[in-house]
């Protein structure tokens, strides 16, 4: 992505067209632009901001508050730079410098911003105010990332992930969106149960420890349960899952309703491989070890004679270099050719 690209998400953000992969990238341009290109991106979200007559949706108190302790976190830790704060009606007015700081100063390689498109102050059937939502997201070769939410339940996202909650659960129920990975330990509140919206589905939980994969590239997504109890809610179709148990959800590529079912005694050590460093596979699709090692190092994969029909069973670490990985793949017979950052496999 380069300065012309930004500022066009930029407009298409302020409307609320974008894709999570458009997201991504953006998130992956802010890490390194200069501060003559935030600059410009500020402004120009500020004019289409005004433009569109959105509502003035300032973050809340408590976001501006945990803004500023990242701020003096960072502040720790870059020496001899100078880190400028800003007041929370400084975050109002120009809410891409505040996150853009974020980004810059921090090393992790996250994005935390208040989601305007999603936090317009609209009417409901009750006449109550909708809520306002904040967006956590992990770019394409990031780190995996913990944060904590407002109910004090925890999150820890892989790459290519992004989370979409509330600044605060004031309804009688607490409701997240995930795109892409994520693992759950959420606070038990019988009076509040916990919903994860993933595509096409939802899991309902009271308090225990789960994760989900529910990438949109991807033709499956996978809920894995740690302890604890939850269901698995799909159209009319539930699925009650027990510790070791995994819902399977499968998407059709024609577009035919999705399946579901439930899987018993999964690896947990496996499936949690990535949040401990590591990709661990047992005889998974190719296109799926491809896939994920894609969004790790951010790469491009392409095939020369389609995707071969074969299954991967070993596991990597996120220490490890492309190269070194890309070695190990030779040593079982899968055999890729790097150009930068496309990998094209020849098997």
């Amino acid at each position: 992505m380069i300065l012309k690209d930004a500022r066009l998400f930029v407009a298409n953000f302020v409307k609320g067209k974008y894709t999570p992969e458009e997201y991504a990238s953006f998130l992956a341009w802010l890490q390194d632009a200069s501060i003559e290109e935030l600059g410009v991106v500020a402004e120009e979200h500020e004019a289409l901001f005004e433009q569109w007559s959105l509502p003035d949706v300032a973050p809340s108190p408590e976001w501006a508050l945990q803004l500023e302790q990242r701020l003096d976190q960072a502040d720790e830790r870059v020496k001899g730079k100078s880190v400028r704060k800003m007041s929370p009606a400084r975050f109002m007015k120009n809410p891409w410098i505040a996150a853009a700081s974020v980004v810059l100063l921090l090393s992790g390689g996250y994005f935390l911003i208040n989601d305007h498109s999603a936090g317009k102050k609209a009417a409901t059937a009750d006449g109550h105010a909708e809520a306002l939502y904040n967006m956590f997201a992990v770019p394409r070769g990031g780190a995996q990332q913990e944060f904590t939410l407002a109910d004090g339940s925890k999150i820890w996202l892989n790459a290519a992930s992004t989370l979409k909650y509330p600044v605060s659960f004031n309804s009688a129920e607490r409701t997240v969106e995930l795109s892409g990975e994520g693992y759950f330990e959420v606070t038990g509140n019988a009076t509040k149960p916990f919903h994860v919206k993933i595509k096409g589905a939802e899991i309902e939980v009271l308090g225990t420890h789960f994760n989900v994969k529910a990438y949109d590239e991807e033709s499956t997504s996978k809920t894995t349960l740690v302890d604890g109890a939850v269901k698995v809610i799909r159209g009319l179709e539930t699925l009650q899952l027990k510790p070791g148990d995994q819902a399977e959800i499968n998407y059709p590529p024609s577009g035919s309703d999705p399946s579901m079912r439930l899987i018993r005694g999964i690896d947990i050590d496996a499936a949690l491989s990535w949040k401990n460093g590591g990709l661990d596979f047992k005889d998974d699709k190719l296109y799926t070890v491809m896939q994920a090692i894609a969004r790790c190092y951010d790469l491009d994969i392409r095939y020369e004679s389609g995707v071969p029909n074969i299954s991967f069973t070993g596991n990597f670490s996120r220490k490890s270099n492309i190269s070194q990985i890309l070695n190990q793949l030779e040593s079982q017979g899968i055999h890729c050719k790097r150009d930068g950052k496309i990998i094209t496999v020849m098997h």
